[in-house]
């Protein structure tokens, strides 16, 4: 497929993406040239039409695209929000297949976006955490010290850090029984039963009840 097709075809609304994952995963051109034009093209139907496929490729196939490191991960630092999501987003995908421990090269500047510019874009930050936790179970009780910390590292509206807490909820919900730190988290659920986001009271509230806090 010419590249003049691709993104011909690619910007089109209603685009089959899981045509262009199946692609992207047994075609190598294919696979280089969405990374490309989801890191160099201006149009967004393009780029972030090339996001999702690079997002679910990624997430079945992370071997094949952890080769691309080196090119997404300076998107961390992008001007464009969406394109910091990519980062996010795709790097968590590679951490499953991180034999190389780039990671831990970039760690800090990964969770500085918990205070990103963006709301959105730090919700996909604390989102994708989970992945990563799966995919590097030893750095489960560092990331998790960190997404407690949420007050001390974000400077967004309480109704924003509101909102950010039940994703953090969630993810607590979801490794309650593997972690160490029983004392942060029974603390940082109560907590949440006055939030002033009524989601987040409530997830809070079942977490209560669930772990007979």
């Amino acid at each position: 497929m010419k590249v003049t097709a691709l993104t011909q075809e690619i910007s089109v609304k209603e685009v089959d993406i899981d045509h262009y994952v199946k692609l992207a995963i047994e075609d190598d051109d294919i696979r280089d040239e969405i990374i490309r034009q989801m890191i160099t093209n201006p149009d967004i139907m393009v780029y972030y039409h090339c996001y999702y496929v690079a997002d679910k490729a990624s997430f079945e196939r992370p071997e094949l695209f952890y080769p691309y490191w080196p090119e997404i991960a300076p998107l961390l630092q992008h001007t464009n929000s969406y394109h910091r999501d990519f980062a996010l987003t795709i790097l968590a995908n590679l951490t499953k297949v991180d034999q190389d421990n780039l990671f831990s090269t970039l760690f800090d500047g990964y969770f500085e976006h918990l205070n990103d510019t963006k709301f959105m874009t730090s919700l996909c930050c604390v989102r994708n955490s989970l992945k990563i936790i799966r995919n590097k179970p030893e750095l489960r009780e560092t990331i998790l010290a960190i997404l407690l910390d949420v007050d001390q590292r974000c400077t967004f509206p309480e109704k924003q850090a509101a909102l950010m807490k039940f994703d953090i909820l969630e993810i607590v919900d979801s490794i309650y029984a593997e972690t160490r730190d029983k004392e942060s988290l029974p603390a940082f659920i109560k907590m949440g039963i006055h939030s002033i986001s009524p989601k987040t009271r409530r997830k809070a509230k079942d977490l209560v009840k669930k772990y007979n806090l």
